[in-house]
């Protein structure tokens, strides 16, 4: 009997998400994210702008930090914490191992002349 249910585990593996299948899911996931946020900060809200708070006198704190998560939330969703996109390249392309030695050379010629 044990052996039977061991089998029937066997037959249901769990589904498996690839690295493409995260990235064909993304769009979606992020849209569905974005939804639930939204329904979220629509429960919050009153809480958070005083609607609440003057009909009966009272906020509840809760409510305020859940707002405060939300907004986090959305923010990193819409990538506001990444610094902005810089201006179109003006073409000079510039060989980071270049400088990389340049500055190497640099400070083993300033060791050499200390030491």
């Amino acid at each position: 009997m044990f052996i039977l249910g061991l089998m029937d585990l066997r037959l249901h593996e769990p589904r498996q998400i690839g690295e493409e299948d995260l990235a064909e899911a993304a769009p979606k996931v992020r849209a569905l994210v974005l939804e639930r946020l939204e329904q979220i900060w629509t429960t919050v809200a009153p809480h958070v702008d005083g609607t609440l708070a003057e009909l009966d006198g009272r906020v509840d704190p809760r409510f305020v930090e859940a707002g405060i998560r939300v907004l986090d939330r959305l923010s990193r969703l819409y990538r506001l914490d990444a610094p902005m996109a810089q201006e179109k390249s003006t073409g000079v392309v510039i060989d980071s191992r270049v400088l990389v030695e340049g500055k190497l050379a640099e400070i083993e010629a300033r060791m050499n002349l200390g030491g």
